[in-house]
């Protein structure tokens, strides 16, 4: 329900100029609901096939690598390079070790199963939050301009206090939203340079996948270019390839000091300065939204910290005032 109320309010103006085109209220509601769930769904299988397909060739790529011995088989000219994958070679030839190592691939196959199994069994409860979401934005898109009315009258506050509270909360929500999909964008855009630079295939494929990826909290775009990472170094060593062990340990900084701290530094600022609130608050908004109500936390905390904030300057300014008196 909160996500089909924070997604009335982001596709609200494109309603507007549906409505004026088809005047029927029900059925211009219903064709914008649709369409958003289309946008919202497309892109997101979009993204998983390609994280689940790459996912389970890298799996079985290192999986058929590491069994028969041939990554840790290392010749080239550098023997430094090649000191640790040799003594592993070493080392994988003892029975104990073969043993554990052949368990910790069965362990990672019935990970990877169930996971796929807890994909497909929460298909069904996916579908019904969907069908919520169809629901709230139909009659907030038709009706929302009347509750928000409603809800303005019911405040027990003067009306220029009302005005303000209805502004800062405005301004928070279209701050926290659009600040969310700038950095979601710039941080793909900067993985998509970062795959050109180093050679990876489909630049600007995973470029666009990482805009989605990086709107998931926490993981973010780490999801996309971790792995292609972790495959310039494996592949170095199969190849015996100095220099694509170097691209990799390069593209892993460029990732954890370039894309990921993008969303720390920039989002709070970008919130901060378009919303007014101090990005000590939004950071505090968007930890405890997550922690309590998960993934649309992120958007529901900062904009309660920064309703907060405002009823707590009209409480000063109301006492102010009766002193003065």
């Amino acid at each position: 329900m909160l996500t089909g109320i924070v997604f009335s309010y982001i596709f609200y103006p494109s309603y507007l100029r549906i409505n004026k085109k088809i005047t029927n209220k029900n059925f211009s509601s219903l064709i914008t609901a649709a369409a958003v769930i289309l946008i919202i769904t497309l892109p997101l299988f979009f993204v998983l096939n390609t994280i689940s397909k790459e996912a389970y060739t890298t799996y079985l790529l290192s999986r058929q690598v590491a069994t028969s011995g041939q990554f840790f088989e290392c010749q080239p000219a550098d023997k430094a390079v090649c000191a640790i994958p040799n003594y592993l070679a070493d080392k994988v030839d003892d029975p104990k070790i073969k043993y554990y190592f052949d368990e910790t691939i069965r362990g990672a196959t019935t990970k990877i199963t169930r996971s796929i199994s807890n994909i497909l069994f929460s298909i069904p409860r996916f579908m019904l939050d969907l069908f919520v979401m169809l629901f709230v934005m139909f009659f907030l898109f038709r009706d929302g301009k009347i509750f928000v009315d409603k809800i303005e009258c019911m405040l027990p506050l003067e009306e220029k206090h009302r005005e303000h509270v209805f502004r800062k909360l405005n301004d928070m929500t279209y701050a926290v939203i659009y600040g969310s999909i700038i950095i979601a964008v710039i941080q793909g855009t900067l993985g998509g340079i970062g795959f050109l630079i180093f050679g990876l295939p489909s630049p600007l494929l995973w470029g666009i996948v990482m805009v989605f990826a990086a709107l998931i909290p926490f993981i973010g775009s780490s999801v996309i270019w971790f792995p292609a990472a972790l495959m310039l170094i494996f592949n170095g060593y199969l190849n015996s390839e100095i220099t694509l062990i170097i691209k990799g340990v390069i593209l892993t900084l460029y990732g954890i000091f370039i894309v990921g701290t993008i969303d720390n530094i920039l989002k709070p600022k970008i919130i901060g300065s378009k919303g007014g609130l101090h990005p000590v608050l939004v950071l505090l908004g968007v930890i405890g939204g997550l922690k309590f109500l998960g993934v649309i936390g992120l958007v529901i905390g900062p904009i309660l910290l920064a309703m907060l904030v405002t009823f707590i300057e009209i409480y000063e300014e109301e006492k102010s005032d009766k002193n003065e008196a």
